[in-house]
């Protein structure tokens, strides 16, 4: 049985600059072995451990916020990424080689009219758009429906409902031996890393104070 999906009509920004933690790619078409097999990744771009339980991810619908998952017991490493898949790595409909940190059958993703957002917490009490991805109209900025390429973040301290911040994927690693598709879902390739310089670009000291960040070292 799928969870509950919760509508939310919300006046949000279309626009925010990017926090500490980023939509990095974005797997919209699903693969080869289902339409389902998608996944969101995050990566953590700050210097610090930043507890993700309690955050919020969701996506346009009309009008409306639709909440694809608040994410529960999660913690994102410095530099690191985090893997939200619909299905586990070992699941007859999956074609991922790792693991995902966080396994949900919520994770649907539109092939047109894409926007997915990514709070501190919940929207409706105030919580902080922390980034996006796309802007929500005609097709998806970048990925590839036929080939199941996915949609890869390329400039993480640029806002994510800006075209040139995606690209279609072009490298494949986390991948079953046989999969076709083209992505790198639980890692970011070291070209892209190098360009970013620090990871603390564009983290404003006001966004901290929001951010649930008092775990231990």
């Amino acid at each position: 049985m799928r969870p509950f999906i919760a509508l939310i009509a919300l006046t949000v920004p279309l626009a925010a600059q990017p926090g500490p933690v980023v939509i990095s790619e974005l797997m919209w078409s699903g693969s080869s072995a289902s339409s389902a097999d998608e996944w969101i990744e995050l990566y953590n771009r700050s210097d610090s451990t930043i507890d993700l339980s309690g955050w919020t991810i969701t996506r346009q619908d009309g009008d409306d916020d639709i909440v694809i998952l608040v994410l529960k017991n999660a913690t994102i490493a410095s530099g690191q990424t985090f893997l939200i898949a619909n299905y586990p790595a070992d699941h007859e409909k999956s074609q991922l080689a790792i693991q995902p940190q966080y396994v949900d059958p919520a994770i649907s993703l539109p092939n047109t009219k894409l926007l997915v957002r990514l709070y501190d917490g919940d929207p409706q009490t105030g919580a902080t758009l922390i980034d996006l991805a796309d802007d929500g109209r005609g097709a998806p900025f970048a990925g590839d429906a036929a080939l199941k390429h996915a949609m890869v973040r390329t400039a993480f301290d640029q806002r994510g409902d800006q075209r040139d911040s995606w690209a279609t994927a072009s490298e494949q690693s986390g991948w079953d031996p046989a999969a076709d598709a083209r992505g790198t879902p639980g890692s970011i390739p070291n070209y892209l890393l190098s360009r970013q310089g620090s990871r603390s670009t564009l983290i404003e000291s006001t966004s901290w104070a929001v951010l649930k960040t008092n775990l231990p070292h």
